[in-house]
């Protein structure tokens, strides 16, 4: 009997090749929080009938479906590959050092056409200890959102649309990457323009731009979400703020001047092979949205820095995650 609680809970990912067409899930991940769920409809009648205060049976219908929800996980060293696929779209594939490390990897994610999509399964503990086995299918990475903070594991938490949910599917047997670690802060290190940066904390957002109303006559469920503009014209914003102290006026005149520089984020992991350590890297060209540092007390004064990826021409924002994992 399992655990009647979510001590035992599982999740477990399949990667689709139709959209909307369930696989059987292959890949398990260590979650915090999960909140994917499914949202249905009902189509009631508004028409009047002579003696009738309440709605009648069969005055009202089943309508669409859909599910959405969020999942937060901490960052690992290997089996993310799948994730930051489905989150950025386009993914190439190389070895550092091919002869004196045949066991390193390093997956390039930079925004690309997006995978049809993922099945994935829930389970979920009822309080008679059997875990009741939840199947969504249609998952696609809507947004996401990848957040470190002194003190803290690194997370990476996608917002997901998918297309039904049903729990018909039995509970597959949870099974996890071998050799996963963890990131952490203290593996992390900052770079802007060049220069090293002290921050506190750092919380990086992708947005995906995905229709969520692409409903039609003679279903109840929502074709494949294809890519709108989600601000202005363009389908993908990717966002974030940095903390730290208020160092000098360099960041706060590129705010003010309207400057673009290389940021580099990187979380180092544990040695691989030589030099080559368990790595995942995000480069890009961002603008500074401000602010001006205030004192608000008599501590160390801080200082918010809201970024924005803005494509040159030669970088808009790309990331690298250097790991074991021949494939993604």
């Amino acid at each position: 009997m399992a655990i009647p609680s979510g001590l035992d809970a599982q999740l477990m990912t399949g990667e689709e090749t139709t959209y909307g067409t369930a696989v059987t899930v292959d890949r398990g991940y260590e979650i915090r929080a999960e909140s994917l769920s499914l949202e249905a409809q009902r189509i009631e009648s508004s028409a009047i009938r002579p003696g009738k205060r309440v709605l009648r049976t069969g005055r009202w219908f089943q309508g669409q479906r859909s599910v959405g929800g969020e999942i937060t996980m901490e960052l690992g060293t290997v089996g993310f590959g799948r994730w930051f696929k489905h989150a950025f779209g386009a993914v190439s594939t190389s070895q550092p050092d091919a002869t004196n490390a045949p066991t390193v990897y390093k997956h390039t994610f930079t925004p690309g056409a997006l995978p049809p999509g993922m099945t994935i399964q829930v389970g979920r503990p009822d309080t008679a200890g059997t875990v009741q086995p939840f199947t969504y299918t249609g998952c696609k990475v809507a947004s996401w959102t990848l957040s470190s903070a002194i003190g803290e594991i690194v997370t990476f938490a996608p917002t997901l649309l998918g297309r039904d949910e049903t729990t018909a599917t039995a509970l597959a047997t949870a099974s996890y990457p071998a050799n996963l670690d963890l990131l952490t802060f203290v593996e992390g290190s900052l770079t802007l323009g060049g220069t090293a940066y002290e921050m506190r904390s750092i919380n990086l957002q992708g947005t995906n731009g995905l229709a969520d109303d692409r409903y039609v006559h003679g279903s109840r469920l929502r074709n494949e979400p294809l890519e709108i503009g989600a601000e202005g014209s363009q389908a993908r914003t990717y966002t974030g703020t940095i903390e730290g102290e208020f160092q000098s006026l360099t960041a706060y005149n590129r705010f003010v001047s309207g400057d673009e520089a290389e940021m580099v984020l990187l979380f180092a992991g544990g040695t691989i092979a030589g030099a080559l350590n368990y790595e995942v890297r995000i480069t890009a060209n961002v603008r500074f949205d401000g602010t001006t540092p205030n004192v608000p007390d008599g501590n160390v004064i801080m200082q918010a820095l809201p970024i924005k990826a803005i494509d040159n021409g030669t970088t808009s924002i790309r990331l690298e995650y250097q790991t074991t994992d021949a494939t993604v």
